[in-house]
């Protein structure tokens, strides 16, 4: 109770002036016509029936327009995430764990967040405690696989990506079960993955990646000038990023 009721508060203050206003004295009115209904009879308490009935609604109402804007920290820092803006990611991450309690799903973010800033000690850091809260959660299994793949620890990298797809994560994971299988040499394994997932239609930083592992394996062309034009520049800034790892 008394953290709803600190949530409440944080929440009324940061409301705009207006609706504060609006919010005080809805809920006055309220109860006053709450008096009026214990002391009142016949018509009169009918009606005062009804005008409580109508301010709840209206305090519900003013209540939702109040918190119109507000987001969770995770939903923020998300924004950021998807903007490639990791540092104002990782920013508002270290911010929200240093004043509440971390969350297995923030947690995760903010690791993804320090891999994508090449900070790969800090990301696994970050990771295994995600872990420790939910160890068969498929988001920071994924998140420790890439770490580990990106680390150039590919039998773990595989290991993790796996149990992240026993668990419930989207088969677009495969695709870097494939990678990883392709990296620790097991080209069978991983030409099996990347020639039943190939689509078309996917992303071209991935068909891209996915058509060049099938070259390297002889198991298609070489991919042509248009799809490497299409895809080329994630792979340039990944290889950027983390040129000092063996993924790099």
């Amino acid at each position: 109770m008394g953290k709803v009721t600190a949530y409440l508060i944080k929440a009324f203050r940061s409301w705009e002036r207006s609706t504060q206003l609006a919010f005080i004295i809805a809920f006055v009115l309220l109860l006053i016509s709450f008096a009026v209904v214990l002391v009142s009879a016949g018509n009169l308490r009918q009606s005062a029936l009804i005008g409580f009935v109508g301010l709840i609604i209206a305090l519900q109402i003013i209540f939702m327009w109040g918190n119109r804007t507000m987001v969770t920290a995770f939903t923020l820092a998300q924004r950021r995430y998807l903007a490639e803006d990791f540092i104002g990611a990782r920013d508002i991450l270290v911010s929200f764990h240093s004043t509440d309690k971390p969350d297995v799903n923030s947690l995760t973010l903010l690791a993804n967040t320090y891999r994508q800033l090449g900070v790969l000690d800090k990301s696994e850091e970050i990771v295994k405690k995600a872990l420790a809260l939910r160890p068969f959660d498929h988001f920071p299994l994924y998140s420790f696989g890439r770490t580990l793949l990106i680390r150039g620890i590919y039998a773990q990298a595989i290991d993790m990506l796996k149990q992240a797809l026993q668990v419930g994560a989207p088969s677009i994971v495969e695709f870097d079960l494939g990678e990883a299988l392709y990296r620790d040499s097991e080209f069978d394994a991983s030409a099996e993955i990347l020639e039943r997932i190939r689509d078309p239609q996917q992303e071209p930083f991935r068909l891209l990646m996915t058509d060049y592992l099938l070259y390297r394996m002889a198991r298609r062309d070489a991919p042509n000038t248009v799809e490497v034009s299409a895809g080329i520049g994630y792979w340039r800034e990944l290889a950027i990023r983390f040129q000092s790892t063996p993924y790099g």
